[in-house]
């Protein structure tokens, strides 16, 4: 059976005071350690290694003879590997990008050869940077050479620059230490509201959470499976948004949340990609937050692993009825937990988030990118790869906020000069009420007039809304009408599929509608890819019930050697009394799911 190494140090059992090699060209292939039956297997010790497991080992040579790269992972003293001349190598692979502290070594002969090498890592297998280099002792004792801080890496390297007696290198044993993959598993107290990714950029992302009682938590985070970096919340609380900073465009990076005495298993995202990349994959829905049987068959096709993409778009009315505190809570963050502590959700908010105090819940909750005059998360936009998005309050623009919180004139402004700006090929837009729409509630006639020649005149290309409970998707219009062949036009797509109650469509489907669906809830996943753009109505069992494409000229110069945007500027959220824990953070029970047609009512309309 296979022995591995452990924390505590001992001298081996048995010294290895084989013959020495001396100044031959070949070590003999029959030398065997004293009191040893070849080939026996010793258990091996190393301290201060938590040890991690090589898929395979490789090497610049071996001596011909048997002792090859693999010996030096059979957990076995007997054997190992030799290789000829200063400067040959053993390589260790791990399979993937761990977060690496050192190496430990069993040295063929060692208490009496002392060894010149260097240990160096790669990520990629072809570029290795120096980590430690010095002698070995001389000692039959398992060595461990610890760097001077973790760094992630998938292969090590020990380079030999021969030794005291000849220049021949020859390890019996060698393993890289590391810190242990930590466990996908929850522990301690749980936290009322798990981990959720809020403001992913290219070089930032947050970490939204809340904890059962007050302290100051802290995120462990790296690239890939390393976990070596720490981010402290600012200040003491309930409620938690932990930022990560200085990641870079485009890489994978795993986290976890300590807070309080819990701990929240280990969790991966990627950060949004540069202006360079070609290709993202995103979705959307609006009109879910029930907390009921649709919203979870929906949610269960979408958290299937690649299914909802690099981010997910709330399309509005995220939590049903009103938006307050606590259907936030059961209807939207406890249902999709697992899926938000993946994939980073952008919001809009819906007629129903307006219902509670203008729609301060729904600020309170999300933690949206504030680029606007007004420092506003009402409305923003943000870049992922090739796409330039822009999150619109369609709320404000109808006339249900107040003018000292949103205004049409300055929304209007601000996404004039957003559009303009931007140099991203393809520009997608979001918010609530539809401009075209054949549902209960119909066509949005203000935001159509306010905002469509805008969406035209700086080449929007696709708009996506929800508000009525069906999906339905345009033709490419301009104006008040389909666009005329040979020009271009705007598809317009409500996406009120997302676990609401569906409901009828008021009429006979109009002459500039290119498809509707009242009959399936289900979401819509959008492939950018150069000049592509590729969009599916995927319903809970993965029928595509609907496909459309688009396409354009994407000039090189748009895809190629752009900077990455810099990180999103967020506001922080509210602030907690530490001694004192808000009332509206305390909830007597449970809601029950918003299943009913009178549960997900328009009131407000």
């Amino acid at each position: 059976m296979r022995k591995h190494l452990v924390l505590s140090s001992i001298s081996l059992a048995v010294l290895l005071t084989v013959a020495c090699e001396e100044s031959s060209s070949k070590p003999p292939s029959s030398e065997v350690p004293a009191g040893e039956v070849h080939g026996a297997s010793q258990a091996l010790t190393a301290a201060g290694c938590a040890v991690l497991t090589t898929a395979q080992a490789s090497a610049s040579g071996d001596d011909g003879d048997g002792s090859v790269a693999a010996n030096s992972q059979d957990d076995d003293l007997a054997t190992r590997w030799s290789g000829a001349g200063k400067g040959a190598w053993l390589t260790m692979d791990l399979g993937s990008s761990q977060s690496l502290t050192g190496v430990a070594v069993a040295w063929h002969q060692g208490a009496s050869r002392q060894n010149h090498f260097t240990l160096s890592t790669s990520e990629d297998g072809a570029t290795f940077t120096q980590a430690y280099a010095g002698d070995s002792a001389l000692s039959a004792d398992v060595q461990t050479y610890a760097f001077s801080a973790p760094r992630p890496g998938r292969y090590v390297r020990i380079t030999v620059n021969g030794n005291t007696v000849n220049d021949w290198a020859s390890i019996a044993e060698a393993r890289t230490c590391g810190v242990q993959p930590a466990s996908s598993v929850d522990s301690g107290p749980a936290l009322p509201r798990l981990p959720y990714l809020q403001s992913v950029g290219p070089t930032s992302a947050l970490v939204a959470f809340r904890s059962g009682v007050s302290c100051t938590p802290y995120v462990r985070f790296g690239a890939g499976s390393d976990l070596s970096r720490t981010a402290t919340a600012a200040v003491a609380g309930w409620r938690h948004a932990v930022k990560l900073d200085n990641l870079s465009p485009g890489q994978t990076y795993s986290y976890v949340v300590e807070a309080c005495g819990s701990t929240a298993g280990v969790r991966q995202f990627r950060t949004a990609s540069a202006a360079g990349t070609p290709r993202v994959h995103f979705t959307a829905m609006g009109d879910f937050g029930t907390g009921g049987s649709l919203q979870s068959q929906v949610l269960t096709r979408l958290g299937q692993a690649g299914r909802a993409g690099e981010l997910l778009l709330a399309l509005g009315d995220n939590a049903y009825s009103s938006g307050t505190e606590q259907e936030f809570q059961d209807r939207m963050f406890n249902p999709m937990a697992a899926l938000l502590r993946q994939v980073p959700l952008f919001a809009t908010p819906g007629n129903h988030e307006y219902v509670t105090d203008q729609g301060q819940p729904y600020l309170d909750n999300l933690y949206m990118p504030a680029n606007n005059p007004a420092g506003s998360e009402r409305y923003y936009s943000f870049d992922w790869g090739p796409v330039h998005f822009v999150s619109l309050d369609s709320n404000c623009a109808i006339g249900l906020a107040s003018s000292d919180r949103c205004t049409l004139a300055a929304q209007k402004s601000w996404v004039t000069q957003d559009l303009a700006a931007t140099s991203r090929p393809w520009k997608v837009v979001f918010f609530h009420h539809p401009p075209w729409s054949s549902g209960e509630h119909g066509s949005q006639l203000k935001m159509r007039r306010e905002f469509a020649p805008l969406f035209e005149q700086y080449g929007v290309d696709l708009v996506l809304t929800g508000h009525d409970h069906n999906y339905e998707r345009s033709k490419p219009m301009k104006g008040d009408a389909v666009a005329a062949s040979g020009t271009r036009g705007i598809p317009y797509v409500v996406v009120g599929s997302g676990g609401a109650t569906l409901r009828a469509f008021a009429g006979s489907q109009p002459s500039w509608t290119a498809y509707r669906n009242n009959a399936d809830v289900g979401y819509l996943s959008v492939v950018v890819d150069g000049g592509t753009l590729s969009a599916q109505f995927i319903n809970p069992s993965g029928t595509v019930r609907d496909s459309f494409s688009l396409t354009k000229e994407v000039p090189a110069s748009s895809v190629l050697l752009v900077p990455a945007s810099s990180s999103l500027e967020t506001p922080p959220g509210p602030v907690d009394d530490p001694n004192h824990p808000p009332a509206s953070l305390r909830f007597e029970r449970e809601l029950p799911p918003a299943d009913r047609p009178e549960d997900v009512a328009d009131l407000m309309e």
